[in-house]
C-alpha cells in the first residue's frame, strides 16, 4: 500500500471535518443557514463554490482523455463555460434578488411560484434529484477506485470511507461547511493541476515543438479540428455550448444563487469563471493533446486515456508523490461536486416535496433536522448504488445534463418573458423530455442533429406556441418577477 496517499487523504478528510464542525459552531438552527448558508457566503467563497461544484472526479480524468481521444476540438467545452459564464451575470442576478426578496431557496421554488404550480414544482424537484443522485454514487465511486489504483486500498472499503467523510461534513455544517470546504478544495486543485503541467513539461527529453510534432505524427488530427475522430463538427460545438452553458438549471449550482451576501458577487463573477475554468481546464487538455501520445502512443483505449496522468507522473522522479497530488485534486474535485449535489437533493426533497406535502407548520429546527436525515439517506442510497447497481446509474447519468436542460427555456422565459404561463411551461419541459427519449432511442440522431438540440428546439416551440393561445399569468405573479424585481 502506498502509506503515503493514505496518510494524506485521512488528513485532507479530517481537514474538511473540521471545516463541517467550525461550520456547526457559526450556522444556526433554521433551514435558511443550513441549506443557503444564512444568504450570507462572501464573494471569494461563493465564486469558489460556484465554478468548483462543476468539477468531479468524471471532469478531472475525463477532460484529459477527452483530449487524448479527439484533440484540440475538445477546447469547443470552454464555449459552453463562455455562454454560461455571460448567463450567471443575468440569471444569476435576478435569482439573486428573487431569493433575497420572496424567500426562494430552490429551483422548485422559482418554478412552481412563477409557473404558480405546484405540480411543476414537484416533477422539477423530483426529476433534479433523480438525475442528481446517480452522481454523488458516481463521485464516491470514482474515488473509491482511485484510491485503489492510488494506494491499493480495496474500492469497496475507500467508497464507504469517502461516503462517511461527506457525510459528516455535509450534514454538520450545511452550506457554510459545503461552500468553505470548496474553497479549500478549489485551491489545492488548481495549484496540483498546474504544478502537474509544469512538471511534466520539464521532464520531456526534448522541446514542446519536438513533442507536439509526434504527438500529432502518432495520432494524425490531434492539433487540428474536427479532430481524429472527426467529432468536433459544428453541430457538436452547437451541441456542447448549450449542455455545458446550461449549468445554470443544474440544482447544485441553481441553490448557489440564492447564497451570497452582496450583489457585486456576479459582477466579480463574470469575470472570475471562465478565467479560472480555462485555467484549470487547458493544462490538462495540453497534457492529453501533447504528452501522454508522445509517452504512450496512439493507440490507449478511452478508459486508458483517463488513467494515463498517472502513469506519466509514475514516470519521473518522486512522481509517486505528484501522483499523491493528482489524486488528492480529483478527491477534491469529486467532494466539491458531490457535497454541493448531496445538499441540493436534501433541500429539494424537504422544500418542495416534504413540506409542501405535509402542510402542516413545522418548527425551523425541525427542518434542520429532517435536511440532516435526507442527508444521510441519499448517501447511503447512492453509496450503495453507486457499488453493487451501477448499471442503473449509468442510465440516469446519460439523460442527466440533457434532462437538466430542459429546464432552461422555463428559466429563461420565467425571467424575462412576461407572457410565459403554466400552460407553455409544463407542456415546453414535459415535450422536450419526451423528444430527448425519442430521438435517443426511437429515432436517434434524426438528421445528424444531437437529441440534446431537437428536445430544446420542440421545448421551445411549445412553451411560446402554448403560453401565447392560452390565458396570460395571473398578474400578482407578473408584478412578483418582473415590475417589484428591477
Amino acid at each position: 500500500m502506498n502509506m503515503i496517499t493514505i496518510v494524506c487523504t485521512v488528513l485532507f478528510s479530517l481537514l474538511l471535518i473540521g471545516v463541517g464542525i467550525y461550520a456547526h459552531k457559526k450556522t444556526d438552527d433554521t433551514g435558511d443557514e443550513f441549506f443557503l448558508g444564512g444568504r450570507s457566503i462572501g464573494i471569494f467563497a461563493t465564486i469558489m463554490t460556484l465554478v468548483f461544484s462543476i468539477w468531479s472526479t468524471l471532469a478531472f480524468y475525463g477532460v484529459v482523455g477527452e483530449a487524448y481521444i479527439n484533440g484540440v476540438g475538445s477546447l469547443g467545452i470552454a464555449q459552453g463555460i463562455f455562454w454560461g459564464a455571460g448567463l450567471q451575470v443575468f440569471v444569476g442576478y435576478k435569482l439573486w434578488t428573487l431569493g433575497k426578496k420572496y424567500g426562494l431557496s430552490t429551483p422548485g421554488d422559482f418554478f412552481g411560484e412563477r409557473y404558480y404550480s405546484n405540480f411543476f414544482r414537484f416533477i422539477t424537484s423530483l426529476g433534479l434529484i433523480y438525475f442528481t443522485m446517480p452522481y454523488i454514487g458516481m463521485q464516491l465511486g470514482g474515488l473509491g477506485a482511485g484510491l485503489e489504483g492510488a494506494a491499493q486500498v480495496p474500492s469497496t472499503i475507500g467508497t464507504i470511507f469517502l461516503a462517511l467523510v461527506l457525510l459528516i461534513f455535509v450534514s454538520i455544517g450545511g452550506m457554510k461547511s459545503v461552500a468553505w470546504t470548496d474553497a479549500i478544495q478549489g485551491v489545492v486543485f488548481t495549484i496540483i493541476v498546474l504544478l502537474a503541467l509544469f512538471v511534466l513539461i520539464k521532464s520531456m527529453p526534448e522541446d514542446l515543438s519536438v513533442v507536439m510534432k509526434k504527438a500529432t505524427e502518432i495520432r494524425p488530427g490531434l492539433n487540428s479540428i474536427p479532430g481524429p475522430n472527426k467529432l468536433y463538427t459544428p453541430i457538436m460545438n452547437l451541441h456542447l455550448a448549450i449542455t455545458i452553458g446550461s449549468f445554470a438549471v443544474w440544482p447544485h449550482i441553481f441553490v448557489r444563487f440564492f447564497i451570497a451576501k452582496k450583489r457585486e458577487t456576479y459582477k466579480v463573477l463574470a469575470v472570475a469563471f471562465p478565467v479560472y475554468e480555462v485555467v484549470c481546464m487547458v493544462p490538462l487538455l495540453l497534457i492529453g493533446i501533447m504528452i501522454i501520445p508522445y509517452l504512450f502512443g496512439g493507440n490507449l483505449s478511452p478508459l486508458d486515456a483517463q488513467k494515463s496522468i498517472h502513469w506519466a507522473m509514475n514516470g519521473i522522479p518522486f512522481g509517486h508523490l505528484l501522483g499523491t497530488g493528482i489524486f488528492l485534486a480529483a478527491f477534491s474535485a469529486a467532494m466539491s461536486t458531490a457535497s454541493s449535489q448531496l445538499l441540493a437533493c436534501s433541500s429539494m426533497f424537504v422544500g418542495d416535496i416534504f413540506l409542501k406535502l405535509y402542510k402542516k407548520e413545522v418548527s425551523q429546527k425541525t427542518v434542520v433536522l429532517l435536511g440532516r436525515i435526507m442527508t444521510v439517506l441519499f448517501v447511503i442510497i447512492s453509496t450503495f448504488f453507486g457499488i453493487y447497481f451501477p448499471n442503473i446509474f449509468k442510465t440516469a447519468t446519460h439523460f442527466a445534463t440533457p434532462g437538466y436542460a430542459q429546464l432552461l427555456p422555463a428559466l429563461l422565459a420565467g425571467l424575462f418573458w412576461k407572457r410565459a404561463n403554466r400552460e407553455g411551461a409544463i407542456f415546453g419541459t414535459l415535450g422536450g423530455f419526451a423528444t430527448l427519449l425519442l430521438t435517443s432511442f426511437v429515432w436517434k440522431n434524426p438528421l445528424g442533429v444531437t437529441p440534446l438540440l431537437w428536445s430544446l428546439t420542440v421545448n421551445c416551440v411549445l412553451l411560446i406556441g402554448i403560453s401565447l393561445i392560452t390565458a396570460k399569468p395571473p398578474k400578482e405573479v407578473t408584478d412578483k418577477f418582473f415590475e417589484a424585481v428591477q
